[in-house]
């Protein structure tokens, strides 16, 4: 018994979804990026979004860490995995924004980091982690880790680079497993009654 990683069905997202909040509830950034007002049905919007996201998006893989103590999952990451120019080439989408954020904000630091990333990695095959979150009652216990591990090995497999921007918190975890920093991408947010902040960009070469 213990942690296992697997697969999210679409059953499960609704999950996911309230992993993504608990696990930002308290960032700083929240009050900025997302203030309000959220519809109703807001949460119920997310989950669609997801599914119908991944169903369009054959470079997507959406994986959790399921403990089998509690039956519960309590980490989920998204990574994509780009084998050619033209999968990453395919992947330029539009941000699209929901009601309840803070449009201009949401620009300055996704289509920063958006922009950042076509800038250094351009169409170069590799895999990216867009999103990783841990249930905050479980952090600290390797959940995260595991997912991490699953696309450095797959990039390995794949001899390809590997992707992502890191939290502050989340740096030390991405170093130990080979990622560097290429530089810290920095916006500020001082005219949202914020202060600065810096994300690093990092990036992790295949094993030989």
């Amino acid at each position: 018994m213990g942690f296992v990683i697997r697969g999210v069905s679409d059953e499960e997202v609704s999950r996911v979804c309230e992993i993504e909040s608990l696990a930002y509830q308290n960032s700083p950034l929240s009050p900025i990026l997302a203030p309000g007002p959220f519809p109703p049905d807001s949460r119920q919007q997310r989950v669609d979004e997801m599914i119908n996201k991944r169903k369009e998006d054959p470079s997507a893989v959406y994986l959790q860490v399921f403990d089998e103590e509690t039956e519960n999952m309590v980490a989920f990451a998204k990574w994509h995995i780009f084998e050619t120019a033209e999968a990453v080439a395919a992947n330029s989408r539009p941000i699209i924004l929901d009601e309840g954020r803070n449009k201009e904000a949401c620009m300055l630091l996704y289509g920063g980091l958006k922009d950042r990333k076509k800038e250094i990695m351009g169409n170069k095959p590799h895999l990216y982690l867009h999103m990783l979150s841990t249930d905050p009652a479980f952090q600290g216990k390797g959940a995260g880790g595991m997912l991490v591990d699953w696309g450095t090995r797959k990039a390995d497999e794949l001899n390809l680079p590997a992707y992502l921007e890191s939290s502050a918190a989340g740096r030390r975890v991405y170093q130990k497993r080979g990622f560097r920093d290429i530089e810290v991408f920095k916006v500020d947010f001082s005219p949202f009654g914020g202060t600065l902040h810096e994300q690093p960009l990092m990036l992790r070469e295949p094993s030989k």
